[in-house]
């Protein structure tokens, strides 16, 4: 007589036959067998709403927040752009808000980019502005106090007592 050799395969073959020849014979109670339909509803309800599912109208939605969030990416780089090339036109002591709105509006026009705190191109753009407006810049001269009163004191003047003074009214 031959000795047949079992190998693991076929060992674990016969232990999964075993087994699903018990759970075969398993009898189940009201209470199993109304929890296993429960189970089995809930998974086909599930795979249901996976059927329904509208594939495309999802994919047009994340298109469209894809949109959405790429102009918004892209509006909030232009407002930091701006905010940086306002504070280097305000680093440059112009004398009123004319010439920084001109001035920015040449630096955004001209599309140049900042590398860290550096505008590039930037000294070029106010060489040129300075050329053709010398007048726009604060002097860096600061400016004289006027003394309100003849006696020798300075002090701040009050605009309605130096009217006064210089039309001769009391």
């Amino acid at each position: 007589m031959e000795e047949e050799t079992k190998t693991p395969e076929t060992n674990q073959a016969e232990n999964v036959q075993e087994q699903q020849a018990e759970q075969a014979a398993k009898t189940y109670t009201e209470q199993e067998y109304n929890a296993i339909v429960e189970q089995l509803n809930t998974a086909n309800a599930t795979i249901q709403s996976y059927k329904d599912m509208d594939i495309d109208g999802i994919k047009a939605s994340v298109e469209d927040y894809k949109t959405k969030w790429e102009q918004a990416e892209n509006d909030r780089k232009a407002f930091e752009h701006k905010t940086q090339v306002g504070g280097f036109v305000k680093s440059l002591g112009l004398k009123d808000d004319i010439y920084e709105k001109y001035v920015t509006d040449m630096i955004i026009a001209k599309e140049l980019k900042f590398d860290g705190d550096k505008l590039i191109g930037g000294d070029d753009v106010v060489n040129q502005f300075k050329e053709k407006y010398p007048d726009a810049f604060k002097s860096a001269q600061p400016v004289p106090e006027f003394s309100v009163n003849t006696s020798g004191k300075s002090g701040v003047r009050d605009d309605d007592a130096f009217v006064r003074s210089v039309m001769g009214l009391k």
